[in-house]
């Protein structure tokens, strides 16, 4: 280790007393751990330095913070309790201060793979793809940045097109830096942290990449990890440890002046960070009291400091009920391991800075604008943000049809049996008529509720939690419940509503049932311990007696219209009202075909040939039928026919009556042109035109109905909506599956265009094309793909065409 090192940070990292305790503990046979520690901060320290170069703007992740969260380590932990640590945690603890942020200094080689996104046609080589593709799916998922970028531009305006690509690439290095870190590690140091005997490795990793997740995935990590004769790590402790050290690095060491002004930091976020961390002036931290010193010049720095210890008390709640966890299995008491932390951070010497003359520069009060719920829902409701009341049960459908969905995918993993399942219930009830959904699905805990089912526009299948869960359980489904705004849709047809829950947590292991009563939206939730034995949820709606769309129905009506919003369940479900059972499969949606939707324009016709196509692409997430009408006289398929035409003359002058069939978009219409003579005597020419085979379409996304036809006139056509317009008729009966998704409004009524529309309809259009083209010789193949790329500029149909082999 070269005398560089030494003077740099070596001295600072011998006044820690972790480090102290680890080279005590270390004699001769573990010596070889202090020279792995200091080898991994030499890295760690020296690749951290890279860090300023690509995320500039951001509150500093330097060297200076990592000692800093060692230092705070030592505060955190104490000191009789640092000597009852086992050197392997003690090595783990203090290497992770240097790696956790690892991932913020991202290779070079990575970076311009990220940037050529930006290109207009990029030039991938094989090793950038992976970089590549990653950063393009954020980027896609981001439109509204990507079309910025694309104005500023169009405008010449590059310089500032720069800088927002470059928001995004720094942007992209935060929320990525912690799998970023794991992947850094197994490149760099797989097989190289060990203790003994044993490779830490792996455990290592889990603990920095623990630092960005939620805490209670802590839980998950080994408790009692066996590193040698009766050596043992308590992973969760260590992280635990971590993530507190990391977040209370909370002062103007992180935003030093200078920098802030060599940087002219200009992005607002980075301005409130900056400006947050340079009003923080000291803090007093350990087991009895977190304190931070504050004088700030604005009121907005003083919320944001609030709104920052805000977070830190959330996480202090959090890490003291998982080392209450700890202590319960007597993983960390057994080894004499005390460790306290404040439950919430004091807040007495945040204050509004004084002016010379001892007066507060401002009055802190924590008002802004707050939006009113009662006016806000009302508006929503009011312009009929769902339309058609039966929306509430098909909200209520999806949002069973997801949590079973999970559950399923939850079961697996954990290698149990189990049946997905879903009842739908219309029935009277003390002379209340009530809509039920039951599932076994996920179901809720108080968690749950708080954080998405009570917040209107807070979707849990948005959520990092949604996704943590999914891939602990490498779910492979789409969920359709996405825009969390849909219980408001219970409201439009029920004054209350009532729901039992209780939530899976692991095999066997679940939480305690409650039971919830809402009456209306603007009702506090009357919350009460539930009967419910195994996890799922019941929803049961009181329907009024007005304004109830099933009211003047049928049972048979009701059922079909639950046909109508689910068409294809991807398990049972199972319909039941008064008198009447059905139920329902998924085997139910491949008894339908396209054929049930043709009306009397499909009607037989001599010089119509008709093609009926399956489309069971699971392959391609596309499955169900459709219908072609292709225009064709003896055999080969046409533009135009000419049926009648003949010219007369009348009185001296001549007239052309005429009677011909013409393909154009997504329909083939009759023209005819006649004469008639009026009560005068005077002739009159006149034109009619009828469509011969009228185009038409039903869609559903996941097995859910979307509403919609997907040929709309185009005068009728919203912006933004999707559209076909290809050069034949066709009906449409179709459900998206398995991986393709599409993106919809909010009330999940109409599909929106983008990437995943394009995609999708070049794949329709090819397989479409495709099985017409298999079904005919190749000279009729020729001269119908002839006749279709004359009459339509659809490019995205165009490039599915011109996919097809023959």
């Amino acid at each position: 280790m070269s005398d560089d090192y030494k003077d740099e940070y070596l001295l600072r990292l011998e006044k820690s007393d972790l480090y102290k305790v680890l080279k005590e503990k270390c004699d001769k046979k573990d010596s070889e751990i202090v020279t792995l520690v200091n080898s991994g901060i030499s890295y760690a320290f020296q690749r951290t330095k890279t860090i300023v170069k690509h995320m500039g703007e951001f509150t500093l992740h330097d060297g200076d913070h990592l000692f800093r969260v060692l230092n705070l380590m030592g505060k955190l932990i104490p000191k009789e309790s640092i000597q009852n640590l086992s050197i392997p945690e003690l090595a783990i603890l203090i290497l992770s201060s240097f790696f956790h942020d690892i991932g913020m200094a991202p290779e070079e080689k990575e970076i311009l793979a990220w940037k050529k996104v930006f290109d207009y046609e990029p030039e991938v080589e094989d090793n950038e793809k992976n970089d590549f593709e990653k950063f393009h799916r954020f980027i896609v998922a981001r439109p509204e940045s990507k079309e910025l970028i694309t104005e500023l531009i169009i405008k010449g305006k590059h310089s500032e097109a720069e800088i927002q690509k470059a928001y995004l690439i720094t942007e992209y290095i935060r929320i990525t830096h912690a799998e970023r870190a794991k992947d850094i590690i197994a490149k760099d140091w797989s097989n190289r942290i060990v203790f003994r005997d044993v490779d830490l490795t792996i455990e290592f990793a889990q603990i920095c990449y623990s630092h960005n997740e939620n805490a209670l995935t802590l839980l998950d990590l080994d408790q009692n990890y066996l590193c040698g004769e009766n050596i043992y790590s308590c992973l969760p402790l260590l992280g635990v440890i971590l993530r507190l050290a990391d977040i209370l690095d909370f002062d103007a060491k992180r935003t030093p002046p200078t920098l802030f002004s060599h940087l002219n930091v200009r992005h607002p976020i980075s301005i409130k960070e900056w400006n947050k961390h340079r009003a923080v002036q000291a803090w007093e931290i350990n087991s009895d009291k977190i304190q931070f010193n504050a004088k700030c010049k604005h009121p907005a720095i003083e919320a944001s400091i609030h709104e920052f210890c805000d977070l830190i008390d959330h996480e202090l709640s959090i890490c003291n009920n998982i080392l209450s966890t700890l202590y319960d299995s007597n993983q960390i008491t057994d080894r004499n391991i005390s460790i306290r932390i404040p439950f919430q951070v004091n807040r007495e010497k945040i204050q509004t800075q004084k002016d010379i003359h001892n007066k507060p520069l401002y009055i802190y009060r924590n008002t802004q604008f707050n939006l009113s719920k009662k006016q806000v829902i009302g508006l929503l409701m009011g312009t009929k943000l769902y339309g058609n009341p039966e929306v509430a049960l098909r909200e209520l459908l999806q949002n069973s049809i997801d949590a079973c969905l999970l559950r399923k995918a939850q079961e697996d993993k954990w290698g149990n049996l189990y049946v997905p399942e879903i009842s739908v219930k219309y029935y009277k009830e003390e002379g209340d008529i009530i809509l039920e959904v039951d599932d076994n699905g996920t179901g809720m805990d108080q968690y749950i509720i708080d954080s998405y089912y009570s917040k209107i526009g807070s979707s849990f299948y948005k959520s990092a939690d949604f996704y943590d869960l999914k891939s602990k359980s490498n779910a492979d489904f789409t969920p359709t419940s996405r825009f969390g705004i849909g219980i408001l849709s219970c409201f439009m047809v029920a004054d209350t509503l009532t729901v039992d829950t209780k939530r899976v947590y692991a095999p066997h292991k679940s939480s305690d049932a409650i039971n919830i009563t809402v009456e209306g939206q603007e009702s506090i939730f009357w919350i009460k311990d539930g009967l419910r034995e195994i996890p799922g949820t019941t929803t049961k709606l009181v329907l009024r007696k007005e304004k109830n769309p099933w009211d003047e129905m049928s049972e048979n009506d009701f059922i079909e219209s639950i046909d109508n919003v689910i068409p294809n369940p991807p398990f049972q479900i199972n319909i039941h009202t008064i008198s009447e059972k059905k139920v329902k499969n998924q085997n139910s949606f491949l008894e339908q075909t396209s054929t049930s939707l043709k009306d009397r324009t499909w009607n037989s016709h001599d010089n119509i040939r008709i093609f009926e196509i399956e489309l069971n692409k699971k392959e391609l997430g596309i499955i169900g039928s459709a219908s072609i009408a292709i225009l064709e006289s003896q055999g080969i398929p046409k533009k135009k026919i000419e049926l009648n035409s003949r010219d007369i003359e009348i009185e001296g002058e001549m007239y052309t009556l005429e009677k011909k069939i013409t393909i154009s978009e997504n329909s083939i219409s009759e023209t005819s042109k006649t004469i008639t003579i009026n009560d005068e005597g005077e002739i009159d020419e006149s034109h009619s035109n009828s469509e011969l085979a009228k185009s038409r379409s039903k869609l559903s996304l996941h097995g859910i109905e979307v509403p919609t036809t997907l040929f709309p006139n185009s005068w009728n056509t919203k912006n933004n909506q999707v559209r076909i317009s290809w050069p034949f008729p066709l009906i449409l009966f179709i459900d998206i599956c398995d991986q393709r998704d599409l993106d919809l409004n909010s009330p999940r009524t109409e599909i929106i265009m983008s990437e995943k529309w394009v995609d999708f309809e070049e794949a329709i259009a090819f397989t479409i094309c495709q099985n017409i083209a298999d079904q005919v010789s190749s000279e009729y193949w020729t001269s119908l793909q002839e006749i279709f790329e004359s009459e339509t500029e659809n490019k995205v149909f165009l490039a599915g065409l011109r996919r097809v082999k023959k």
